[in-house]
């Protein structure tokens, strides 16, 4: 069963901020990392429950790795078990230099 994926507009602007970043020195990277966390969000679709739970962030979030990108997300309702409505993309985030801001 799949289920509806949602991007908070916090989400949708750090992809877009990652993407002209990387886009500044080189054009076709942007596009891979920008593909490869589509790629990895709409694995979501099918695996609600695919990433780890990370508490220390917010006790309801979880967090898939595409490369040095965390994407943080939440399923809705927020369970381990049952079937899962809807997840949200909260953000999208550099592991190396973000999360420390976030703990």
């Amino acid at each position: 069963m799949s289920v509806d994926l949602v991007w908070t507009p916090q989400a949708r602007e750090d992809l877009i901020e990652i993407y002209t970043y990387i886009a500044f020195d080189n054009e076709s990277a942007a596009e891979r990392v920008f593909e490869d966390v589509q790629s990895k969000v709409t694995l979501l679709a099918q695996h609600p429950r695919l990433g780890i739970r990370r508490r220390e962030i917010r006790p309801t979030t979880r967090v898939l790795v595409e490369g040095p990108y965390l994407i943080l997300y939440e399923t809705h309702p927020n369970s381990e078990e049952g079937p899962i409505e809807e997840v949200e993309i909260v953000r999208i985030i550099d592991g190396r230099s973000h999360l420390k801001s976030l703990l």
